[in-house]
């Protein structure tokens, strides 16, 4: 029995130590957006909606497609004001996609959180005015340094992960 003890003791230590790894996606830097100020949104055009069909067409996929559009809202970083950065989602209004930080928020979840994943995947043409996403996901892992995600101010702390 003596010779056992050691063996469940690193067993315990490395279950518990392993236990939280990669559930807080949390970074160095102060970031914060107020979602309740009022903002304009990007309408797509015929031809941007053109674009995201041959992109589903030649991708073959099948499932649910959602639009991420440009937003005028202003995200902090370091207190610095980032324009043009913010996007919401046209299905899913309750949805927001920071690219600085690579940041989703949907109103009413506990935190903030890094941009879904099984297969999420995100597309822009050059003009960036707006974003098709496949397999989507307004979730990933949390980043348990934010404020719960309100129809008002919203603050965590993130890095400088950039997806476009």
């Amino acid at each position: 029995m003596k010779s056992i003890t050691p063996f469940i003791v690193i067993f315990i230590f490395l279950m518990v130590s392993y236990a939280d790894a990669g559930y807080d996606d949390s970074g160095s830097i102060p970031c914060s957006i107020d979602l309740a100020q009022p903002f304009e949104i990007y309408q797509m055009t015929s031809k941007d909606k053109i674009w995201s069909e041959s992109l589903v067409k030649n991708l073959k996929y099948k499932g649910t497609v959602v639009h991420f559009v440009r937003t005028t809202l202003k995200f902090k970083m370091n207190d610095v004001d980032i324009n043009g950065s913010v996007y919401q989602a046209l299905e899913c209004p309750s949805c927001f996609y920071v690219v600085e930080g690579d940041v989703m928020l949907k109103i009413g979840a506990r935190w903030a959180a890094s941009a879904g994943g099984g297969g999420f995947s995100m597309h822009a043409p050059k003009s960036r005015n707006f974003i098709v996403c496949l397999n989507f996901l307004c979730d990933g892992v949390p980043f348990l340094s934010s404020s719960p995600v309100v129809k008002g101010k919203v603050s965590w702390m993130g890095r400088k992960d950039k997806r476009f």
